[in-house]
């Protein structure tokens, strides 16, 4: 079942513009419509190995300006627009907390919305002992104290004593030695823009994931403190997790602190990391899900 007829109600009370950010300095990155095509490489399959059913968890909150955050937005385009174009699979739009039946018959589930409940861990645990993908993006990493949470994708957010920070993302962010291997990560390069926020001291122990991408992080701020870009001088010098993968029971997981502005959603990059990642999470060929990448977005020749 779509959302589309309560989507369209939250839209025209969130609505937004594609290209505004919640600084006004921060704006979407160009892309080169060749470089993107060299990444993404050849398609050989057309289509998954299988029937995919995808759950799109979303939620809205009122606490952020126009632009960010926007979750029945980016909801409405993968679940109503993008991933129904892919042959064999299923896009279901969960309001909050998915349901058991949408548990049982998942196979991935994208977190994006800002939590209001207490979730069901075991439904989670049954899910990964079985499996199921995960996907986790920006304040999906919000949840209870992040204990629970940290134990399913690794790292979570930590509201102990206010531990977890956030601010902007310096740019450019850095790919790891473990991303070169990633097919999430096959063909990018070693460091490229990505304009967004993060969250750094998370809780949960980074021995135990597989980081991709790092950033050094800092200032730590409230959202409307910057009038430009954190000074290099300003930076803390370490390299902080901002995308990451991991493994619980036969489960993978894919978690990205990047995906604050909406703009985001629609840079080629940044989608093609999230197309990648899903059809990693699933076991399948990122092959079929490649047009999605340059679907509607505006890219230079």
């Amino acid at each position: 079942m779509r959302y589309r007829t309560a989507c369209l109600v939250v839209l025209l009370l969130t609505i937004s513009s594609t290209s505004s950010a919640q600084f006004p300095w921060q704006k979407p990155v160009p892309r080169s419509r060749k470089a993107v095509e060299k990444i993404m490489g050849p398609t050989t399959a057309k289509e998954p190995s299988r029937d995919l059913n995808i759950v799109w968890v979303w939620g809205i909150d009122k606490l952020h300006e126009k632009g960010t955050h926007e979750y029945a937005w980016v909801m409405d385009d993968y679940v109503n627009s993008l991933l129904p174009q892919v042959p064999r699979v299923t896009a279901t739009a969960s309001m909050y907390f998915p349901r058991k039946e949408l548990w049982d018959r998942a196979d991935l589930v994208v977190f994006y919305l800002w939590p209001r409940e207490q979730w069901d861990y075991d439904l989670i645990d049954a899910y990964q002992k079985r499996g199921g993908g995960l996907i986790f993006i920006h304040m999906a990493l919000m949840q209870g104290s992040g204990q629970e949470l940290s134990k399913r994708i690794g790292m979570a957010w930590d509201t102990r004593n206010g531990a977890t920070k956030w601010g902007v993302l310096p740019t450019p962010v850095s790919l790891t030695d473990a991303a070169l291997k990633s097919p999430i990560f096959k063909g990018f390069p070693a460091k490229f823009d990505l304009a967004d926020e993060f969250y750094w001291h998370l809780r949960g122990d980074s021995a135990g994931i597989a980081t991709l991408v790092t950033s050094p992080a800092g200032p730590a701020i409230a959202n409307k403190a910057l009038d430009g870009p954190p000074r290099i001088e300003d930076l803390d010098g370490k390299q902080w997790p901002v995308m990451w993968t991991s493994q619980v029971g036969s489960g993978r997981v894919f978690v990205t602190g990047a995906g604050h502005n909406y703009f985001t959603f629609n840079d080629p990059y940044f989608r093609m990391i999230l197309l990648r990642a899903m059809a990693w999470a699933m076991n399948e060929s990122f092959d079929p899900f490649k047009p999605l990448v340059t679907k509607g977005v505006k890219m230079m020749p």
